[in-house]
């Protein structure tokens, strides 16, 4: 598998954390409330990990389910993504109701208009990573549409050939009165990621 050095972290961290100092503002807006997100931290995990550490965001409960908010991105012949937003039921949930103003959502009770609102949150977060990610890379990145499912841990990756690798950034977002973590996944084939790796290191300098 491939493996990050500290400072191919660190790099990936910043970038991560550029990108989503916008977001937050535009977040914030959308909540009335002032949001602040942490500096992200960046690693490549197999699936079998990523589930475990899916799990352990849930509450160690692997039966809850998971928000995930999807686009599938391409950035010229550089690389091709799928790109996932994930936060624990509950913290979709408070982000929903603090977006529409309502106190009570239950998951089985998301009408149309809050799968809306949660697909905006997904658009704003996962564009501007993709938005610094593309300064990085210098080529136009293409998104798709979001979607919006809740899917167990264990069943995130289903769709997915096991060959693929995972660059998880995890970000903690808090708001007045609630935490929230979440995971921004970008799943790729090996050749994907390695291109992409290269541009992160010309970008800043670091040497192959």
């Amino acid at each position: 598998m491939i493996q990050l050095s500290d400072i191919e972290q660190d790099a990936l961290g910043e970038s991560f954390n550029l990108a989503l100092g916008q977001a937050a503002a535009v977040f914030a807006d959308l909540v009335n409330e002032e949001i602040q997100l942490s500096v992200p931290t960046v690693e490549i995990l197999e699936r079998e990990a990523l589930v475990k550490r899916l799990e352990e965001l849930t509450g160690t409960k692997a039966a809850q389910d998971l928000c995930c908010i999807a686009q599938h991105y391409v950035a010229g012949k550089a690389f091709d993504t799928d790109t996932l937003l994930l936060f624990p039921e509950h913290g979709s949930l408070e982000i929903v109701r603090r977006m529409l103003g309502r106190t009570e959502i239950h998951l089985d009770q998301i009408t149309e208009l809050e799968q809306d609102a949660l697909a905006e949150i997904g658009n704003i977060i996962i564009n501007s990573c993709m938005s610094g990610l593309a300064n990085i890379l210098g080529t136009e990145v293409i998104g798709t549409l979001p979607g919006v499912q809740t899917i167990k841990p264990a069943n995130l990756l289903d769709d997915h050939p096991k060959n693929e690798v995972i660059l998880v950034a995890k970000i903690g977002m808090t708001m007045l009165t609630h935490d929230v973590t979440g995971y921004v996944l970008f799943i790729m084939d090996v050749p994907s990621l390695t291109a992409f790796m290269s541009s992160v290191r010309s970008f800043f300098g670091i040497p192959d």
